[in-house]
């Protein structure tokens, strides 16, 4: 049985367990899982493996980087790569990642060479191997760092390599202490940092805020023309609101979504909305069932909307509104100009709601203990729908086949609300903008 089917199968057994006993399954699966791949001894033995592998590598030039398979992951395992830089400054440091993400990373000074292979997703083609067979087999490697657990390290050769399965039995582990940040952008740079402790140079800052990505003067100017065409001001605040994730288990549900864009459109702001591109026509239904007056304050960004200028609307927003999908992390990175290096507004509140994934790993809160902040100059909040059966299978999110949808039992509306309309209060403290401009 290939690895492929092993993992659906796995997940899908999963999924059964909660479908039949929702409450008690979850626990049972916790304990499981927790105590199995987050064991003490497990995690010992793996992180003294992967410093056997780095010992007995006797040159490091050469470092190759590889994300899983998603988008969100391109942003997450480049926190890797920003620590690699600071203990290596003069190795080649390639990366490898998802094809659509390719935008956000040129112009990273982090970089040597940027390798755009993937196009699967949750699992590779055998197209994506054999274009990353061929990449390790031409460039020789002095060492490899695997984010994805659906790249078998075989494909590395002898090159050594440093395994997801180690920062997998980390965050397995760390779910046991909720004060204890553990999200997986600290987790991908943290595990770098102490694997090469031997290695680090005099001065070395320890120091991180999260991952940056880079967006071009086109993707801003797309932005720009949006916000100028749909009458967007600088004087008043923006929400950007996703109505869209990848997975129904986070995708939060249509009338709550409506609830919130109710209440919204009584502040004194622009509504962006986002388009649904799994669940079609997301946008237009929400906005049909709002009133004709209320309408007027929705701008929809349409579905054939690049991903890059996407990102930059978001940059210009005072608050990012979303479940636990790609663009979470797209909103919670730092963002520069790819053509001079210069810092954008950074300045979005990233507010995510949370369903069947634990947010403890995935979201962003700067105000509750054990989480990680957003790399933005404004407050992150994770909140977090009560779920019956939420466990820590449904860290995968894409691979879950769970029946019924239990992620979202309730969602406190109100809080959300009152943390939107506090921070939109307080939006000139956090802005200095008085256009749509953002290319200087």
């Amino acid at each position: 049985m290939n690895k492929k089917i092993q993992y659906k199968n796995f997940f899908h057994l999963t999924s059964i367990v909660t479908d039949f006993f929702p409450s008690s399954g979850a626990k049972m699966l916790d304990i499981i899982f927790k105590n199995l791949l987050g064991n003490k001894a497990l995690l010992f033995s793996l992180t003294n493996q992967a410093a056997w592998r780095i010992k007995r590598t006797k040159k490091i030039n050469r470092i190759l980087v590889v994300s899983d398979l998603n988008i969100g992951d391109a942003i997450i395992c480049s926190s890797g790569v920003t620590a690699l830089r600071k203990i290596f400054p003069q190795a080649e440091i390639d990366y490898v990642i998802k094809k659509s993400t390719k935008d956000f990373f040129n112009g990273n000074p982090d970089i040597s060479n940027l390798f755009p292979i993937f196009i699967g997703a949750p699992f590779p083609t055998e197209e994506d191997l054999l274009e990353l067979s061929l990449l390790i087999k031409n460039k020789k490697y002095d060492l490899a760092v695997n984010y994805s657990p659906m790249i078998d390290a075989k494909i590395y050769g002898k090159i050594s390599v440093i395994n997801y399965s180690l920062i997998t039995a980390q965050l397995v582990r760390n779910e046991k202490f909720a004060k204890t940040i553990n999200n997986i952008s600290y987790r991908a740079y943290h595990l770098i940092s102490d694997l090469f402790r031997n290695y680090l140079p005099s001065g070395f800052n320890d120091n991180f805020e999260g991952p940056s990505i880079y967006l071009s003067d086109e993707a801003l100017e797309t932005a720009n023309k949006f916000l100028i065409s749909n009458n967007v001001s600088g004087e008043i605040p923006v929400i950007m609101f996703n109505p869209e994730t990848s997975a129904k288990y986070t995708r939060i549900p249509f009338n709550f979504q409506l609830d919130l864009l109710k209440r919204f459109v009584g502040f004194n702001c622009t509504i962006l909305l986002g388009s649904g591109y799994v669940e079609k026509d997301i946008e237009q239904k929400l906005l049909l069932s709002l009133p004709a007056e209320s309408r007027k304050k929705i701008a929809i960004v349409p579905a054939g909307f690049k991903l890059d200028a996407y990102t930059a609307l978001i940059d210009y927003s005072d608050i990012y509104i979303t479940g636990d999908t790609g663009p979470l992390h797209l909103a919670a990175a730092r963002k520069y100009s790819s053509s001079d290096g210069t810092s954008l507004i950074n300045k979005t509140a990233v507010f995510s709601i949370f369903g069947g994934t634990p947010s403890h790993i995935y979201g962003f809160d700067s105000k509750t203990a054990g989480f990680f902040a957003a790399n933005q100059d404004a407050p992150s909040r994770a909140f977090i729908a009560p779920s019956p059966c939420r466990n820590i299978t449904c860290i995968n999110k894409l691979a879950k086949t769970c029946k019924t949808v239990r992620c979202f039992e309730s969602l406190d509306i109100d809080e959300i609300v009152s943390e939107s309309a506090n921070h939109l209060g307080n939006a000139r403290k956090y802005r200095r903008r008085n256009s749509t401009s953002f290319v200087k």
